[in-house]
């Protein structure tokens, strides 16, 4: 492996901005996120405006005590508020993706963000430093000269900052020039969801980058020291940057020969100690197959979990000890689903009908307990989804509804629900219908016991997002996004005119 340290990282910013391009490469045009400062202040206030309802959360949390249907409030702009724009904000894709919209909590007050388009918007999750602060993206495109690269935004003035390309000039004349096809592989890994990732620390910020050679490789900004670092520079692709706990390791995987319908190969797992950047060893192969290795999460301060995804399933569950060098087997066989509970290392995975015939058992969510090596048989059927709640429970979706399964085993089964979602204090649960196997409509449930407490909605729900006090929740319903706050329970819209159906990646900034 190769490692290189490179001087300041805003030296090289400004050296990599000076290159010119002998082909076809264009410059950034004219955009609101590279205009003067008071441009910048114009355009957030010719874009705010506020809502005409007071958002009323209340000190206290009580319970509905009637089951009459809420009403909707719907917004109209108008002036700018008079409170203080000051946060926490609420911030995701505009309705036509091409810019970020901050939605502050407390003034009721929007502001559009202006970034370089494609704007990949899956880093509004990935993208948040650990103090909820500073908020990083991925923006722009690769035929504009140094475009594509990082952005911080700063709120609430609205001011976007490159931090560094992604992309060196010789990779990008290789794309519009369309000279073979390894720079477009560099291109996929650079662009990938788990392209990057902060330390838990808040010290580095981890991503995969094409700035020296004609592949992707590992850098840290090292913002303690405000230096740009290299850390690796192999013939593959480097990708899905993954940190320890303690900030003190920092993992990854090599993939080669990406085909647009099998996706990668995954060639290996690496770690690599921080901060003095010594230790760095391969970790564990891929089983023969996998496309990708998925980091699930760590069992303890030295040990990962990951597992190898292959076409056709999910194999190969294993816990890494990273200090060992230690590789223990958890469950060799197919499965389709898996999750764990950061805080007792509870297992759970989904094994569907076919393997769990050629394993010889039923098909249905397994669990295993902390403490435990055997899984146990939690709920038979059929299940499409499963993941782990910051509630604290699993959360598995299917045919038979959500079940929602505690890290001891308790459960309940809500039939009538395709999706849940468990505010951050574990006291309420929202649950919705997709409008085709289940009733459209969304409806508020007390945690732990599942009992149904009022009807919330009609409309066909998509995702429901909650406020980190558990005071509101966000709804997004038939391409509108509410908020919904307690005790009161009324829809309030916040925006309207996304897809109906369409996720949407949401984010909250202090």
């Amino acid at each position: 492996m190769i490692k290189s340290v490179k001087s300041n990282w805003i030296g090289i910013i400004f050296l990599m901005a000076g290159v010119s391009l002998a082909c076809r490469l264009t410059s950034p045009t004219p955009a609101a996120w590279s205009g003067t400062p008071s441009a910048e202040a114009r355009n957030a206030t010719n874009t705010a405006f506020a809502l005409t309802q007071d958002i009323k959360t209340g000190v206290e949390m009580q319970m509905p005590t009637t089951a009459q249907p809420p009403t909707t409030e719907h917004s109209t702009p108008t002036v700018q508020s008079t409170a203080p724009i000051d946060g926490p904000w609420l911030v995701f894709p505009a309705v036509d993706a091409n810019a970020l919209i901050a939605y502050d909590l407390d003034a009721k007050v929007m502001i559009e963000i202006p970034l370089p388009e494609p704007i990949i918007t899956s880093d509004l999750g990935r993208g948040l430093s650990p103090d909820g602060h500073t908020l990083v993206v991925r923006a722009g495109s690769e035929f504009n000269t140094d475009e594509l690269g990082i952005y911080r935004i700063d709120l609430p003035s609205g001011t976007v900052t490159q931090l560094t390309p992604l992309l060196s000039i010789t990779n990008q004349r290789k794309l519009v020039n369309e000279e073979g096809s390894r720079v477009f592989q560099t291109l996929n890994a650079v662009t990938r969801e788990d392209g990057l990732a902060w330390s838990p620390d808040g010290r580095y910020l981890a991503f995969i980058a094409a700035l020296e050679n004609n592949t992707a490789d590992l850098y840290v900004l090292d913002l303690e020291k405000g230096r740009l670092e290299r850390l690796n520079g192999v013939y593959s692709q480097s990708a899905s940057p993954f940190w320890s706990p303690a900030s003190n390791w920092l993992v990854t995987q090599e993939l080669e020969g990406f085909d647009a319908e099998l996706g990668w190969r995954s060639e290996s797992v690496a770690g690599l100690r921080f901060p003095g950047y010594d230790g760095q060893n391969t970790l564990y192969l891929p089983v023969k197959g996998s496309i990708e290795e998925v980091f699930l999460g760590w069992a303890n301060a030295h040990s990962f979990l990951s597992y190898s995804r292959t076409p056709t399933s999910m194999t190969a569950l294993r816990q890494v000890d990273i200090d060992t060098l230690s590789v223990g087997m958890i469950y060799a066989e197919a499965f389709s689903q898996a999750a764990v509970d950061p805080a007792s290392g509870a297992l759970a995975l989904v094994l569907d009908e076919t393997q769990a015939l050629n394993q010889g058992k039923i098909s249905g969510v397994y669990l295993r307990k902390a403490g435990s090596a055997v899984f146990e048989l939690q709920q038979a059927g059929a299940w499409s989804a499963l993941a782990w709640d910051a509630g604290g429970v699993f959360v598995a979706s299917g045919q038979q509804g959500v079940s929602v399964i505690t890290p001891e085993g308790n459960a309940i089964l809500l039939t009538g629900e395709s999706g849940l979602s468990i505010s951050p204090s574990g006291n309420w649960m929202i649950g919705w219908g997709d409008g085709d196997t289940k009733d459209s409509g969304a409806r508020l449930y007390q945690s732990p016991s599942g009992n149904l407490l009022q009807s919330l909605t009609d409309l066909q729900v998509t995702s429901v997002y909650w406020q980190p006090d558990s005071k509101a929740f966000f709804m997004l319903a038939e391409g509108a996004l509410y908020r919904v706050a307690f005790p009161g329970l009324n829809l309030e819209e916040i925006i309207a005119g996304y897809p109906a159906g369409q996720p949407l990646e949401l984010v909250w900034v202090e």
